[in-house]
């Protein structure tokens, strides 16, 4: 019993910290980066900011025909390189304007800064409303379909039929994952958005999976 205590409250203390990482986030204004490219070059910085496939180019592409373009809600706009979000098609009227954050490396070229993009996310619009899992598994129809945030603990488990899946674990219970963006180590402390599902055996899940942020101890 005095083992699970210090769990919970090793736990609440580390939720708390991952609140406070997460309230913290910097994101480096686009603008800056333009106007003092000199500043930022071989830095890696995460920007937000829209996708604007090829149009309005800041001049030439400076590494390949497919080089696309981020741009800022003032109208500034830099070219990109390398990854290019999954969903979006530059032809498509349907992709443009699109909110998205990169995680890139500054370059130039001919004195105009450009970024090589290391990773990408588009950026849901939707708010999400923080649940614990408690209030899921509870009333798991009510909450069907729902787009919520979980703060909690992954952990590893197993299903009805013997499978293996990802649970996230709060003080109050521990919900199955649908498939995550990417993997980290049981034990990690994450904070998710999803939509709530049932899955095949009639059970509560989150699904379609945003990793806002994640702390390894």
């Amino acid at each position: 019993m005095l083992k699970n205590k210090n769990y919970f409250c090793l736990l609440t203390i580390a939720l708390l910290m991952l609140g406070s990482i997460a309230s913290a986030q910097i994101f480096t204004p686009l603008n800056e980066i333009i106007s003092s490219p000199e500043s930022f070059e071989g830095k890696f910085v995460t920007v937000k900011g829209n996708y604007y496939g090829w149009q309005k180019a800041p001049g030439y592409p400076p590494v390949t025909r497919s080089d696309w373009v981020l741009g800022s809600n003032d109208e500034k706009t830099i070219y990109c390189t390398g990854q290019l979000p999954q969903t979006f098609d530059p032809m498509s009227r349907n992709s443009i304007g699109k909110p998205i954050t990169v995680l890139a490396q500054v370059r130039c070229k001919d004195k105009r800064p450009f970024l090589v993009v290391e990773e990408i996310k588009t950026i849901n619009l939707q708010v999400e409303k923080m649940v614990s899992v408690a209030q899921i598994i509870f009333d798991p129809l009510a909450m069907r379909g729902r787009y919520v945030g979980l703060l909690g603990v992954l952990a590893k488990g197993y299903g009805v039929k013997g499978d293996r899946m990802y649970l996230l674990a709060d003080p109050t219970g521990a919900i199955k994952l649908g498939r995550l963006p990417k993997l980290y180590p049981k034990g990690t402390i994450l904070h998710l958005k999803g939509y709530i599902r049932i899955d095949k055996d009639g059970l509560p899940m989150l699904d379609e999976i945003e990793i806002i942020d994640a702390r390894v101890d």
